[in-house]
């Protein structure tokens, strides 16, 4: 293991007061919560600009759509 990734794996495996664990934690959980209302807010938007970017390439190749 280089000198990079045992630095962080001990910072990792660093002894932790139940209060500080709490509050990573936490965090932690508030991020993913976020992330996974984000996902599910802009991922059908993201899948009909898909949609239509690739549309785009059977408009423009002349193949029929549908």
């Amino acid at each position: 293991m280089n000198g990079w990734l045992s630095r962080g794996y001990r910072w990792l495996r660093r002894p932790r007061s139940r209060g500080q664990a709490l509050a990573e934690f936490t965090i932690l959980l508030m991020a993913f919560f976020f992330g996974g209302v984000a996902i599910t807010t802009f991922a059908p938007d993201m899948f009909a600009a898909l949609t239509i970017y690739i549309r785009g390439f059977y408009c423009v190749l002349g193949y029929p759509f549908g």
